[in-house]
């Protein structure tokens, strides 16, 4: 419990409509810490995603518990729709909600940070699966669980349940499928496993890619989700298209990344829980957080370590963050009817001070590609002359964990 968290994320510039960035000579990004946790930066990348103006594109985006891991690619979208229907455990129909955009979640929560009852989403799918390409589009966020708050629900016998998907095979007593509302104890659904992990959004609120090509029986029109974990869902699409490669990639060159000291962006707690949001002009430079112990990167360029996944890595704690330029001098001209997108890739990891976090009040031991578990026993981190060469030339900046720190924040005036 309480390991660095995988070592890739990526996001898209859209939430909901896609987002242009005009052309600019920079293109300026902040990958700040705004909480009490240790970031081990390995790599960034910014790649522009050109593609018709009458397709959507997205990353291959979710969090999965177990292996295998998303690999990075463009997933198409161009004919995606709303379910024809969407409910919950309880019966109550979803549908306008998710069609408003209005949050979704009404399970009932246990005294563990990120867990409830089990509860279920089933979807209609509109019309009956006949093979090939079906996909979720699905826009949501997490209350996140905790290391203490993981133990704490291991001590009752409650372990987390990624999200699982089923598929309605059958209706006994009846040759017709009904909606949820309709059921009775005469005519019960029977559900089979298709995937035992859709995956999730991690972190702040985006939209993950569940990919159920091929996993659904012939005729499938509805599907069941069922987890116990806090997720909240606000747009659900059903997306039938075939994947194409009419795009073009281009990554957009690093010229610049600087880390430094910023402080603690007003946080504002919204609605449902978990639903984050940080205004980053509006900072204060004290805040009641501690910081693990340990050596952290020297503030100054660090671009030498985030242009490539190396085990490099750019070290830095709570408050502060990486200014990030990439240069788009050199993208290409649009053609007639297409559009951009732009997707940000980061490979590193995390680790928060919770009590029960494993090795949560000091930096070390670094993090690597290839260390398996977190606390590795039987691998140590690379000691070869350009790795020991890069430790005592970047992380230099020692922390004893007993630096004074405000307990309040101060925003300024009219702030």
């Amino acid at each position: 419990m309480g390991a660095p968290t995988r070592p890739e994320e990526r996001s898209s510039s859209r939430v909901g409509a896609p987002l242009q960035v005009r052309p600019r000579r920079t293109l300026s990004f902040r990958l700040m810490e705004p909480m009490e946790e240790v970031v081990y930066l390995d790599a960034v990348k910014l790649v522009a995603v050109d593609h018709p103006a009458n397709e959507e594109v997205y990353p291959n985006e979710y969090f999965a518990s177990t292996p295998p891991y998303p690999e990075f690619k463009v997933v198409t979208s161009s004919n995606a729709t709303p379910p024809a229907g969407a409910w919950d455990d309880k019966g109550n129909n979803l549908l306008p909600d998710l069609l408003a955009h209005k949050y979704v979640g009404n399970f009932d929560l246990l005294p563990f940070k990120g867990f409830t009852k089990p509860h279920s989403l089933v979807l209609d799918l509109g019309e009956p699966y006949r093979g090939g390409p079906l996909r979720l589009l699905m826009h949501g966020e997490i209350e996140y669980f905790t290391a203490t708050g993981m133990y704490a629900a291991s001590q009752a016998g409650i372990e987390a349940t990624a999200p699982f998907v089923e598929a309605e095979i059958a209706r006994v007593g009846t040759g017709a499928l009904t909606r949820p509302a309709e059921r009775s104890s005469a005519a019960p659904s029977e559900w089979g496993r298709v995937t035992n992990d859709m995956g999730f959004p991690a972190g702040l609120p985006k939209t993950i890619t569940a990919d159920l090509s091929g996993k659904l029986p012939l005729g499938t029109t509805r599907i069941r989700i069922t987890t116990n974990l806090q997720i909240y869902w606000d747009s659900i699409l059903v997306d039938r298209s075939q994947q194409n490669r009419n795009y073009k990639i281009n990554e957009i060159p690093l010229r610049k990344a600087n880390l430094g000291f910023h402080g603690y962006p007003r946080q504002i707690e919204d609605l449902p829980p978990g639903n984050v949001k940080y205004v980053y002009e509006q900072v204060s430079r004290t805040g009641p957080y501690a910081r693990q112990a340990g050596e952290y990167t020297r503030y100054g360029d660090v671009v030498p370590l985030l242009n490539s996944f190396d085990d490099k890595l750019a070290v830095f704690g709570s408050g502060e963050e990486v200014q990030l330029e990439f240069d788009p001098g050199k993208l290409p001209v649009l053609p007639k009817g297409w559009t951009r997108d732009y997707f940000f890739q980061a490979n590193g990891y995390e680790k928060d001070m919770d009590f029960y976090a494993a090795d949560g009040n000091t930096v070390e031991p670094l993090p690597f590609r290839n260390m398996g578990k977190y606390p590795y026993a039987d691998r140590s981190f690379p000691a070869d002359p350009e790795h020991l060469d890069y430790m005592l030339k970047y992380n230099t900046r020692f922390m004893s964990g007993n630096e004074p720190r405000g307990y309040t924040y101060h925003y300024g005036p009219g702030n």
